[in-house]
């Protein structure tokens, strides 16, 4: 069904700059820096993901991070998560938390959202904190959503696959307007989590429901969505389906 989105307007009258920061040595500790910006939840990284994270159920109600740079790998790891735990510092919470990948932060750096640093430090004003991480399959309950963007049009139609559990990235994503006897591939917009296919008049212009099919990064599952966007559909509307990994 098709979601809309409902952003309430933010003031923000001051900014605390911060950069959650993890710097990986060979045969170091892992060095947990920041400064740090409630930004991240808003949308703009390098996935290009819009919206306000921290109230979706697409991105963990705001449990996101930029991935450093070596592990973005051209925007593979968009939607992917990472355990993290705070640890060695007296502002350490006994806990950890699951982050969702939704941008990329220069050098060997992570950048947590506000939300999650609160998961795991008790003080925002820690400054430096060691951490011990790992990748982890992402949690997701509902189904696999899929946002078509805005500005597409029957010429000019991009998507993006919102809510994958387990891998999260997504490798592939093809459409078919025939319940999935034939299938036409989607082409990945620069490093970002966006597919495009230009044009695409002939699928999704058709007078027909348009499924979508998910190839998973790293295992190469896949999922179908099917007839997951209606006749009619509009861009900028987010239509989830009950199917996931």
């Amino acid at each position: 069904m098709a979601l809309t989105s409902n952003l309430n307007s933010r003031l923000h009258l001051s900014f605390f700059l911060l950069a959650a920061v993890l710097t990986v040595t060979p045969g170091a500790s892992a060095t947990y820096t920041a400064t740090y910006s409630e930004g991240i939840n808003y949308g703009g990284g390098a996935c290009n993901y819009e919206g306000d994270f921290s109230n979706s159920p697409f991105f963990d109600d705001g449990m996101t991070a930029y991935v450093p740079q070596a592990k973005y790998r051209g925007g593979k790891a968009c939607g992917t998560c990472y355990e993290i735990a705070c640890k060695n510092s007296p502002s350490c919470r006994r806990s950890s938390v699951a982050v969702r990948a939704v941008g990329q932060q220069g050098g060997d750096n992570f950048l947590l959202s506000d939300d999650a640093w609160d998961e795991i430090v008790r003080d925002r004003s820690a400054g430096r904190v060691e951490i011990k991480y790992r990748s982890v399959a992402c949690p997701r309950n509902g189904g696999i959503a899929v946002k078509i963007m805005p500005g597409s049009n029957a010429y000019w139609f991009a998507v993006q696959v919102l809510g994958a559990a387990k891998a999260g990235a997504v490798e592939a994503v093809e459409l078919s307007k025939d319940g999935g006897r034939r299938w036409a591939s989607m082409s990945v917009l620069g490093e970002s989590a966006t597919w495009v296919m230009n044009p695409a008049k002939e699928i999704v212009d058709a007078g027909r429901k348009v499924s979508v099919r998910v190839t998973a990064v790293g295992n190469g599952k896949q999922v179908v969505l099917r007839n997951v966007i209606p006749v009619g559909w509009s861009a900028a509307q987010t239509y989830e389906s009950s199917a996931n990994f």
